[in-house]
Parts: C-alpha cells; structure tokens; sequence
C-alpha cells in the first residue's frame, strides 16, 4: 500500500488528508501547536495513521509524497518577528521602499478601514533607512551599463552589516531585470566567506519592471525566508526520523508544489500557501462535477476566505497585497477578512455597536467553550448557544465544549451592554458574521462584473457547514456544494495539487513587436523553467508548459494576460494576430467597446507556467442506497431558527449514516465528527455521487 499525505497547517487547526491507491480518503484534524506548528503537524499525520490501524512509522514508510501547506510565512509577517534585513539599491534610490505608492496607506483594507482617515498610515517599514545602503552602479532603461559597479568603494560594508546583526540582505537595483549582472556579484560577493547570511536578489527572485513593487517583494522574501527555512527544515527532519522515505512538496501562492528545498528559498511564495490549496481543490472538484462557474469559501477558525473559478480557470490576483506591502509575484487570487469560527465578538465603546473580528482567540486559548483559558465571545460559542453545535461531538468527542462558558461570556460582553437575552446576542453574532462573509463575496464578485446568482457556491473549511447556507441565501445563489472533505478541503486540495513553476521577465515594448526577440525571450524562459523544475526531485511526470505576453494599452497600470501559441510567434505581422487576442479578452474582462486600441498596446511581460504531474490516486464514487434518510436520524434537539425568532426541534442527521441519493429538508442539521451541516427551513439537502451534501436553495 502506497500514500499521499496531505497537511494545511492553520492559525487553529492542522488539517491532514491521506489518500491511498485504492482512492480511500481519511481525514484527521489536531490543534495548531504555534510556535512549533511541526509538532502539529505530525500529530495530525498521528491522527490520520490511527483511522487507518497502522502506526505512525509504517504510514509514513510508505508515503510517496507528503504534500503541505502552511501558514508560517503570513505569520511571520504578521507578527513581525522576521529577519534583521539590509537592503542594497542603487545609490539615489535609498528611499523608495519608504516613499512607497500614493496608495500604500489603504493598500489592501476594506472599506471600513479606509473610511477611518485619520487612523491611515503606512506600512511599518521591514527595513529601516539606517540598514539602506546605496551602491556605486547604474544600469539604464535599456540595459545598458552607465555606472559600472565598484565593489572596492564598498569594502566596509560587511562589517557595517555585522555590526548592525544583519540576518538577510536584499539586494535590488534599478532596471536589473534587463541586465542582472551587477546584482549577481554583489550575491557573489556577500556570500564569499563566512558571513552566515541569507541573500536575495531582486533579477532571480522577480525580475519585473516597477521598482517598488520589485524592492517591496525582494525584501520580504529576505525578512520571510530565514524564519521560514528554519520552521521547514524543522518539519522535513521530524518527518524523516519518524520514518517518511517520500519527497516533501510545499504548496505555494502560483497554485502548485514546490520542493521542500526551493520553498525554503523562497518564503515569500508561500503567504497565500493554504488558501491556494482550497480554490485548487475546488477547480478539480468543480471539473469533476462539470462545474465552470465557482465561488470558493472558505471559513475556518481565523478567516474567510473567497475565491472566483469562471470558465473552470482559476484566477491570479491583480496586486496582491500582504500587510501593505505588494508583492509582484503570481498569486492565487483569494480574498481574506477576519471572520471565522474563533472571531471575537465585541461591542464598540464608543457607539455601543456589536462587532464581530477581525481579531481572533486562535488555538490558545481558543473560544471561551474550549475551556482553554479563553474568556471571548466568539462566533464558535453563539453557534453553541444557538443549539447548532453539539458539546459532546465536537471533533468527534475529542474536544468537549462547555456551553455554560460560552453563554457567560456572550452575556457579559454582549448581552449585558445590549440590555438583550444571552439567545438574542449569540444570533446576533452569526447574523453579523453572515453579512460580512456575504458582503466579502460581493466585493469578488459583483465589482467585478459577476453575478453571484449565476454561480455554484463551494463551503468547505471546518465551519462552513454553519454558514454557507445563510451566505449564499443572501447572494441569491441556488446551489451550493459542501464537499466530503470540506472540513480538511485545503488539504486536499494540496494533496491532488501538482508540480508548478511560473517564469517571468519584463521586457518593456511597444506594437509593432519583434516577435523574433520573443522567441529568444521564451527560449530563455523555457530553458530556465526547465531547470528549476529538473531541480525540484520530486516524483513529477511529463512537463506541460504554456507561454503568456502580458500586455496593456499604453498609459494603464493593469495588464491582461494573453496565451502565446508557436503560430503567433511565427506570424510575420509584428504582433497583430497577438494584438487581437488581447483586445477580445481585454473587452471580455471589462465589458463590449472597453479596449482602445488607437491608444497602443505595450507589453510589460514575458512569462511561462510550466506544469508537472505528481502521482495521485483516484477517487471513487460511493456506492448508493435507496433507504430514506430517515434512517441517519441519530438525535432531535432544540435549536434557534433565525426565520422563526426562535429554538425549534430540529432532527439531527448522522453525516456517515448517509448515502448518495439520500434527500432531506430544513431546518435540519448533519454532523460529522469534523463539522456541522445546518439547512435552513425551505432548503433541500441531497448527497451526489461522490458523497458531497448538496443543498439547493429557493429563489428569492
């Protein structure tokens, strides 16, 4: 028996998903153990092995690949206790990383945020201005050297940055993506010897044109990388011990795996690591149950998190944004607030208002029902209150939930100050986190052209059940799909995730183009994408590589990303095949008669996804049944209907007594020992083929 084992390491729990190649899925959940989430990790993994019968050692032993995803890099970020970095740049640009854009001061708020002037800054600088140094070089738009590099002039330097515990060092010049040799010897230069630092260059990291965006990535993948290498080689080394013969692969934010290894060079590629592993894990599902139009949400103990599927494609952000910082690297776009089982519930002294989010109680203490310690009213406890959790069965009976705790502290920091009953506040909260959950999905989707109403709803995460109906009610959706894993859907994501390398270079031109030039470009591209993926040892098959022109119309910021086929590259029309290409999909994204071609179209980049597939096994459909779902009926208990105002008897469906075929209507709940389904009155609730629960929802 063979294995692939699949962990999403979360701010609260450690998801684990191990498939074998008879297509049998298990699943295991453990607590997040911060700061030494390997220690999670394994016991997860531990979790997963005891369901099967077999040991710890043997599962691991006959592992072909443990696949992960990990939070580590955002929590670096987050909490600010990455490297102490440098950064080199070309002398007269020592403070652009400062200057930033007009927009750093609301780059990735929400419009709550915004609105709060007054209270707008811009990000905390990762670099202060004292550890900037400027370089004697200069290289020109063309890639000319104008000022050539004199490392002689700098011969004080590593002492400088010994002398200030420099960790990490970023170095970025301007306009190296054309001409990268002068951010090579500094690399050079600063790793000959003994210095024990991490260095990162902007021309191997992102080689792009903006030279903020370009510095903002370089830095934080010196300040992310170190905390990251350690926490991956400390994960890589327990798995080894206790007996894991297979590759590692680490999922990143381009929608694909990398090796253990390049994962740790690159920490700055894992800041969207498990959000990207559920939309993946949708976009498969989505294509197996013929599916092209998706909205993926995920709601797990800490966020929410939302993604768009149109055409069966999966989307890459415009301008990511982390923290305020950019990051000019391709990544899954999904969109986060802090709205999640552990959201902390609070009023606003100021104005008396009920607030849920986006602060969290985590895994420690976790909410106030845990019995950890936590005092919060989260969302977790209102669910507990409200009848829709049962206190014996959470995570199966593992983790026993104190609904005494719970209404004592919704009653002292919610009902007390509402003048309201403990029942009305906890309501109250789960409609409040509802709105915000449906309001996030709007943003994704009605500001960009898409109507909700038009789309399947994917719920997964370990509290979705709870939610995605109500949610997706409010968005006029008629269908959603809560998948068989959705309590551990990242993770299997991750798991059915395969190799994936994206290779970029900006090469700014205008129409018409030189198409033979392209073709060099590509060929460098491709050779190099080639050999990162050679470099990679893992157990990948045939490559599939696809190429891509970004461009624009002369004077925008955004660009639309074109597919390049041979045939264009060998039309002998300077780009006019290309061009057309572009204007069908520019007005396809932004509406009939949008594109003005009299404007020009520029190119800004070159780039080349190259793809590998990793073993994995097939899934199998359940088999049916023709018994009513009556018979998964394990219990009938009271719980607050919203539409009645009031606790209704609700039957409780056991989620492994049902079988594909089986139908029931709300209100209703279904549990398994990872999550809670509950269907609102006037939905109807049915399992597919592939034992997913399905819901349908009325109109209006």
């Amino acid at each position: 028996m063979s294995y692939t084992v699949a962990v999403d390491s979360g701010g609260t729990f450690c998801d684990c998903v191990v498939m074998d190649d008879g297509g049998r899925i298990v699943r295991a959940k453990a607590p997040s153990t911060p700061p030494q989430f390997e220690e999670g990790v394994l016991q997860s993994v531990a979790e997963a092995a005891g369901r099967l019968g077999v040991s710890l050692r043997d599962l691991l032993s006959e592992t072909t690949l443990f696949a992960h995803g990990t939070t580590v890099a955002t929590n670096v970020l987050l909490t600010r206790t990455g490297a102490k970095v440098a950064l080199l740049t070309t002398r007269g640009h020592e403070d652009a990383i400062l200057i930033g854009r007009t927009i750093q001061k609301v780059a990735g708020l929400t419009e709550s945020e915004i609105i709060d002037v007054a209270r707008l800054s811009k990000a905390d600088p990762l670099v202060p201005r004292s550890r900037i140094y400027g370089i004697d070089e200069r290289v020109d738009r063309d890639g000319e050297i104008v000022a050539p590099l004199h490392l002689d002039r700098h011969r004080a330097l590593p002492d400088r940055l010994r002398a200030h515990g420099v960790e990490a060092v970023a170095v970025c010049f301007l306009w190296s993506f054309l001409r990268p040799d002068h951010e090579r010897l500094v690399r050079d230069w600063l790793r000959d010897g003994d210095h024990g630092w991490f260095v990162t260059i902007s021309s191997d990291l992102v080689p792009l044109i903006r030279e903020y965006e370009r510095t903002s990535t370089t830095v934080l993948n010196a300040y992310l990388t170190p905390a990251v290498a350690r926490y991956l080689g400390r994960m890589r080394d327990l798995l080894r011990e206790t007996g894991l013969r297979g590759a590692i692969a680490v999922m990143h934010s381009a929608g694909g795996v990398s090796s253990v290894e390049e994962a740790g060079a690159r920490g700055v590629t894992l800041l969207s690591s498990g959000p990207a592993g559920g939309v993946l894990g949708a976009q498969a599902l989505a294509a197996r149950l013929g599916m092209d139009r998706v909205i993926t949400t995920d709601v797990g103990g800490t966020s929410f998190d939302v993604g768009v599927i149109v055409d069966g494609a999966v989307r890459y952000a415009e301008a990511p944004v982390f923290a305020k910082y950019p990051v000019a690297l391709p990544v899954v776009d999904v969109s986060s607030i802090g709205a999640g089982g552990g959201s902390i519930a609070w009023v606003e002294p100021e104005t008396g208002v009920l607030r849920v989010g986006p602060q969290s109680a985590g895994a420690r203490p976790g909410p106030a029902c845990y019995n950890g310690g936590g005092t919060e009213p989260t969302v977790t406890d209102a669910n507990l209150v409200l009848g829709r959790l049962n206190p014996q069965y959470f995570l199966g009976g593992r983790l026993r939930l104190d609904p005494d705790r719970a209404k004592v502290a919704i009653g002292r920091r919610i009902a007390e100050p509402l003048r309201t009953s403990v029942e009305e506040a906890a309501a109250a909260i789960v409609e409040i986190v509802d709105a915000q959950m449906a309001d996030l999905i709007r943003k994704v989707t009605v500001e960009r052209g898409h109507d909700p109403a038009r789309f399947v709803v994917f719920g997964y995460g370990g509290a979705a059940g709870l939610h995605a109906g109500a949610y997706a009610a409010t968005l006029g959706c008629r269908h959603l799909v809560i998948p068989q894993t959705a309590a551990v859907f990242s993770a299997f994501g991750i798991a059915a995730s395969d190799a994936k390398r994206v290779v970029q270079v900006s090469d700014p031109a205008r129409a018409p183009f030189d198409l033979r030039r392209w073709r060099a470009r590509f060929a460098d591209l491709e050779a190099e994408a080639r050999r990162q993926m050679e470099a990679e040892r893992l157990p990948t098959g045939n490559l599939k590589l696809q190429r891509f022109a970004h461009l624009q119309f002369r004077g925008q910021v955004h660009t639309v990303r074109v597919p390049i086929d041979d045939a264009d590259l060998d039309a002998a029309d300077g780009g006019e095949r290309i061009v057309d290409t572009f204007t069908s999909l520019y007005e396809g994204t932004y509406g009939p008669g949008t594109a003005y071609r009299a404007a020009g179209v520029e190119l800004v980049t070159l780039s080349i996804e190259v793809v590998a597939p990793l073993p994995k096994p097939t899934l199998d459909a359940a088999p049916g049944s023709a018994a009513e779902a009556g018979a998964a009926v394990k219990d009938e208990r009271p719980v607050y209907v919203h539409e009645a105002k009031r606790f209704v008897p609700v039957k409780v469906y056991a989620a492994e007594r049902l079988r594909p075929g089986h139908r029931l209507a709300g209100p209703a709940l279904v549990e398994a020992e990872d999550m809670t389904v509950y269907v609102h009155p006037g939905q109807v609730l049915w399992v597919d083929g592939m034992a997913n629960i399905r819901i349908e929802l009325p109109e209006g």
